[in-house]
């Protein structure tokens, strides 16, 4: 099994690493997620990796959807190109539209990995990530209708992140996310509190107004057929609130072709107070993924 990393840094490892088959030379690989938890929450995320004409180019094709009791529908669908230039060096570029009824968020990421143990000739693997993302926030037209001062707005995203192999079977990562508007996103922020959800998701993360993300985890290729991954996160979002998941994953690679996997992410928010109000409580919740996957 090869953990193909790819430079979605912003939370867990769900963005991070996409888990294939031992066929790591397959033409294309899919898999689809089937998320659950509380309030009626459901998701699904479909992902797709495609080789372009045996040349070292990766397509990536990406559609992400949540429900919840009482709320908007969350979608981000979102495609990208990866190039491996050199083992030394691969650049990626990733397009997406994110959404929830009160926004429509336009994104553009571009990003370089650097393959440092190829400097030294190492066999154990060390990379670094240098990224950069702009974002535009557009209110929707029903929201343009109920509240006219909201504006179109904009957001920018510096990232670096890190892995290194500690043994062939365990690895180390982490990441640094830092964002900047062009305006003060306060009042804005606060529009959606009514909608709140913390799933980890970069989707949830771009719409809750972010500040900062940091993320820390591992992986370990327990057996030939299962590698196990754990990781944490942490967002400040520019309302102060502090959002935290945990997340404990399991990958099966049944053969060559097919692989299940699941994972239980544990998410909690802090309380946000303003002038002695309170705005929104505290929260805690459990979240279940079921992934499957098919290398052809």
């Amino acid at each position: 099994m090869t953990a193909f990393k790819r430079f979605r840094l912003p939370l867990q490892i769900a963005a991070l690493f996409s888990v294939l088959p031992s066929a790591a030379s397959a033409d294309a690989y899919t898999s689809l997620t089937y998320g659950f938890g509380p309030d009626e929450y459901r998701s699904y995320a479909f992902k797709a990796n495609v080789d372009i004409f045996k040349l070292p180019l990766i397509l990536d094709l990406d559609h992400f959807l949540a429900r919840a009791a009482d709320v908007d529908d969350t979608t981000q669908s979102g495609l990208g190109l990866t190039w491996n230039a050199t083992k030394l060096l691969s650049a990626n570029y990733h397009h997406s539209v994110t959404g929830d009824g009160t926004y429509d968020v336009t994104g553009n990421e571009s990003g370089l990995t650097f393959g440092l143990n190829t400097l030294w000739q190492g066999e154990l693997r060390t990379t670094v990530d240098l990224g950069y993302g702009d974002f535009e926030y557009e209110p929707t037209a029903i929201t343009r209708t109920r509240l006219a001062s909201l504006l179109t707005l904009q957001q920018k995203r510096k990232s670096a992140g890190f892995s290194q192999d500690i043994t062939p079977s365990f690895t180390i990562f982490g990441s640094h996310d830092q964002y900047e508007y062009d305006r003060d996103y306060r009042p804005f922020a606060v529009r959606r509190l009514q909608r709140p959800r913390n799933v980890g998701a970069f989707a949830f993360t771009l719409l809750s107004f972010p500040d900062k993300t940091n993320t820390l985890g591992m992986i370990w290729k327990a057996q030939e057929s299962l590698t196990l991954d754990l990781s944490t996160g942490k967002t400040t979002t520019i309302l102060e609130q502090l959002q935290r998941n945990t997340r404990l994953g399991a990958d099966f690679q049944i053969n060559d072709k097919l692989n299940l996997g699941a994972a239980i992410t544990g998410s909690s928010t802090s309380e946000i107070v303003a002038d002695g109000v309170t705005l929104q409580q505290a929260t805690r919740d459990t979240y279940t993924e079921i992934t499957a996957g098919w290398a052809f």
